[in-house]
C-alpha cells in the first residue's frame, strides 16, 4: 500500500481550487509542479492575507470591510490566475515567432539545395543560426528523434507543439516529414512555402491584435491607478477624522 505523506495531502488539497487549466499552461511554459504547487500556495496565503486584513479593518472602522474581505479576496485571488493567461498568451506569441523565424530559414535552404543534402544537415545548419536556446534545444531534442525514429513521424509534430502549438506549425512540419519521405521530392517545397507564407500573415495579425489590445487596455490602467490613489487618500482622510466623528 502506497503511504501519502502530508506534503502530498497538502498539495493535493491547494490544487482543489485551482483552476483547470492552471497546471497545464504552466507546465507548458517550462515550470514544474513542485513550482506551480509553491506558486498555488503563496497565491492562496496572499489571498488569505488580504482578506485578514480586511476583516481586521471591518473590527475597527465598519462592518462593510467584512464584505469587502470576501469580495476583493477573492477578486485577488482571480487576478493572480489573469496575470498568468496574460503572460502565457505573451509567450505563446513569442513561440509563434520564432517558429516563423525557423520557416523563413528552411524554405531558402531547401530551394537551394533541391534534395541534394539531407533535411538532417539543413536543421544542422539551422541550429548554427539559431540565437534561441530554448529553440535550439528543442531543434537538437527533434535530430536526435529523427536518428533513432527516422520513420516516424511523431518527432516533427512534438516539435511543432513545442515551437508554436499552432494547427498550421502541425500542418508545416508533417509537409515536412512527407518531403524527407517522398525521396525529397522538391515539389513538396511549393506547398511549404504556402503554408509558410499563412503562417506569416497570421503572425503579423497576432503582432497587429497584440498591440491594439495594449492599447485599448492603456486608458483603462492609467483609470485603474488613479482611483488607487484616490482610495489611499480617502482611506487616510477617513482615519483621520475618525476621532470626531459621532456613529
Amino acid at each position: 500500500m502506497r503511504v501519502v505523506n502530508q506534503g502530498e495531502k497538502k498539495n493535493k488539497f491547494i490544487r482543489v481550487f485551482a483552476e483547470k487549466n492552471l497546471y497545464p499552461i504552466l507546465e507548458e511554459m517550462g515550470n514544474t509542479k513542485k513550482m506551480i504547487d509553491k506558486y498555488q500556495k503563496k497565491r492562496i496565503k496572499q489571498s488569505i492575507l488580504l482578506g485578514t486584513f480586511l476583516l481586521f479593518l471591518g473590527l475597527f472602522i465598519s462592518s462593510y470591510f467584512y464584505i469587502a474581505a470576501l469580495i476583493l479576496s477573492f477578486a485577488f485571488y482571480k487576478y493572480k490566475y489573469k496575470s498568468i493567461i496574460s503572460q502565457y498568451t505573451g509567450w505563446k506569441f513569442q513561440r509563434h515567432l520564432q517558429f516563423s523565424k525557423f520557416t523563413r530559414l528552411l524554405i531558402p535552404y531547401l530551394k537551394q539545395n533541391k534534395g541534394e543534402t539531407s533535411l538532417y544537415s539543413i536543421f544542422n545548419k539551422i541550429l548554427q543560426r539559431t540565437e534561441n536556446q530554448e529553440d535550439k534545444n528543442s531543434l537538437y531534442k527533434l535530430m536526435t528523434e529523427m536518428s533513432n525514429k527516422p520513420n516516424d513521424i511523431q518527432p516533427f509534430i512534438d516539435y511543432a507543439n513545442r515551437s508554436s502549438g499552432t494547427d498550421m506549425s502541425v500542418l508545416f512540419m508533417s509537409t515536412i516529414f512527407d518531403y524527407q519521405q517522398s525521396s525529397f521530392d522538391t515539389s513538396v517545397i511549393d506547398e511549404l512555402g504556402k503554408i509558410a507564407s499563412k503562417e506569416l500573415i497570421h503572425g503579423i495579425d497576432e503582432i497587429i491584435n497584440f498591440k491594439l489590445r495594449r492599447f485599448v487596455f492603456f486608458p483603462t490602467k492609467v483609470v485603474m491607478s488613479s482611483f488607487v490613489i484616490v482610495l489611499g487618500f480617502a482611506i487616510a482622510v477617513l482615519l483621520a477624522n475618525l476621532p470626531d466623528m459621532q456613529f
